[in-house]
């Protein structure tokens, strides 16, 4: 028996177990499991048990917490697993192969999966009229399927039309199916319901042969793992997908007639059509890949600087949800002063324009200063120095961006004021320590951020900060007090029973940058007093 393991973000996982009776958990306090699915929390010590008998699967729950799950359906008391039946224990997701071997019967012809396309659609055993007719027919099944899925988007889709006309094409064929990936994901098998008519030692043969092939039964079923017997399969096509020297996926069609409802020529032509297939599936992984990195890039793009999406891009191992502790990051949040007002009295549109006319202005800044945005939040804006990638000038940089950002507000408002708008007026609170950080989401769509106490106490010194204000936590004043001037702060606590007060320090001096310390290159008016 072949178990494979996925426990996400975790990649697969190959076991094979020779036992009959297997114990499925997690080998914590000394409990003895078979297979050990650590570090799934959400398994239990003794979760479920996997039996052989008279050749059959059948697993059963042993009262776990969060129950087992076949086919997304809870399983009560004890289920037989079939081929293909997908088991959910926790979060990890079992997919057991119940075939030991290949199933009792003969390969009665072999073909190169490699050969060109346009070689195989003549038949090989026809002359004269008969010829032309079965030529006529071929070539118009070949080019129904072409025109079928050339504009076809999805995967299942693709799979499930390649299905349906290798049933037309071969008129013997009774069942169909198409695999995708090492993994030999089930894409599409007709008709609908029930089981797929696929035996998975036949797929497996013809990907690593790289070979089609006819299968027929010609003897009794050596086991009852052979699915091909459970299904009373007298003959079967089994044909790899190969574009360009790689195995994507295998097609296969069977019947339950007679062992002699293939011939060659059939062979011939399903590995004509999956060649076919072969390099559709190619080209729309191909597209869907680049509409992911599209999507990923577009996502990164509007968190971090050009640079760093750039380099998490190059390193799409890194782009994966999960999170780690990191120490130190500084947060920097601010919050404009007065919003409610704002928007009470003026129409949604000119709210709408302010906001993105502002954060147009603030958000340069804080890529300037190599900081990443974690997330808008109305008029309010959370961003993140030193994260994720480690900066020892994370402090120093977001105070400038602070300072950065307090100038452009200011000047953005001379701009408002001509158009007789009112002014936004920003308070900034920055706080330096430990977070949880990494990105939460799907691939499809992900999110960097960041989590923990050092946040919540950043919000807190933006929400005391005056209009105008930078105040900064006395972990940031230790490290920056070289080359600012600041005045003492209390922050007031709203809940004195819970939270105490906190001190602070606001901003009123920049000194010049140290040339020694590699920041961005800045102007002279970065570094001037609020006063002037």
């Amino acid at each position: 028996m072949i178990i494979f393991t996925t426990y996400p973000p975790n990649p697969k996982q190959r076991f094979e177990l020779q036992a009959n009776n297997l114990i499925l958990g997690r080998a914590t306090g000394g409990q003895r499991v078979d297979l050990d699915l650590s570090p799934d929390a959400l398994v239990s010590r003794q979760h479920a048990r996997l039996t052989v008998e008279n050749g059959e699967c059948w697993i059963e729950d042993l009262g776990s917490k969060y129950g087992t799950w076949v086919n997304s359906k809870n399983v009560k008391g004890r289920l037989q697993l079939w081929p293909g039946d997908s088991v959910q224990i926790g979060q990890t997701t079992l997919e057991i192969q119940l075939e030991s071997a290949t199933p009792a019967g003969t390969v009665a012809g072999t073909l190169v999966a490699t050969v060109t396309p346009s070689t195989l659609i003549l038949p090989s055993t026809m002359v004269g009229d008969k010829l032309l007719e079965a030529a006529r027919s071929r070539l118009g099944a070949f080019y129904e399927l072409g025109a079928a899925i050339a504009s076809i988007e999805t995967p299942e889709l693709l799979a499930r039309t390649v299905v349906e006309h290798l049933l037309k094409a071969l008129p013997d064929a009774k069942r169909g199916a198409m695999l995708m990936g090492p993994e030999l994901l089930l894409k599409a098998h007709l008709p609908g319901g029930g089981r797929a008519a696929v035996s998975t030692s036949l797929a497996r043969r013809a990907m690593e042969t790289k070979q089609a092939f006819i299968w027929r039964a010609n003897a009794p079923s050596g086991g009852m793992y052979d699915s091909v017997v459970h299904l009373q399969t007298q003959a079967a096509l089994y044909a790899p997908l190969i574009w360009k020297e790689e195995v994507l996926g295998v097609v296969c069609v069977d019947t339950f007639v007679r062992p002699e409802a293939f011939a060659e020529d059939d062979l011939r032509l399903i590995v004509a059509m999956a060649n076919q297939a072969a390099m559709f599936a190619k080209n729309q992984s191909l597209q869907q890949a680049l509409r992911l990195e599209e999507t990923r890039r577009s996502n990164l793009q509007r968190q971090f600087s050009p640079k760093i999406a750039d380099r998490f891009l190059k390193e799409t191992g890194r782009l994966q949800p999960g999170g780690e502790r990191a120490n130190p990051v500084t947060i920097l949040t601010s919050d404009v002063r007065g919003y409610m007002a704002h928007s009470a009295r003026l129409e949604p549109g000119i709210v709408m324009q302010m906001l993105n006319e502002m954060y147009g202005v603030c958000v340069p800044i804080i890529f300037r200063y190599d900081g990443m945005v974690d997330k808008f939040v109305g008029d309010s804006l959370l961003a993140v120095f030193g994260c994720p990638e480690p900066d020892e000038h994370q402090c120093e940089k977001a105070i400038r961006a602070a300072w950065g950002m307090q100038q452009v507000v200011t000047q953005l408002n001379a701009e408002w004021r001509k158009r007789d708008w009112p002014v936004f007026e920003i308070g900034i609170g920055i706080h330096t320590g430990e977070v949880l950080h990494g990105f939460v989401g799907s691939l499809e769509r992900m999110e960097y951020t960041v989590i923990g106490n050092t946040v919540n106490l950043a919000s807190r010194y933006c929400d005391g900060a005056a209009r105008g204000e930078i105040l900064i936590s006395p972990a940031i004043h230790e490290r920056i007090y070289r080359w600012v001037e600041v005045e003492p702060k209390v922050v007031r606590t709203k809940h004195p029973e819970t939270e105490p007060d906190l001190e602070g320090y606001v901003v009123t001096l920049l000194s010049e940058a140290d040339a020694s310390r590699p920041v961005a290159a800045v102007g002279t008016a970065d570094f001037v007093s609020k006063e002037t």
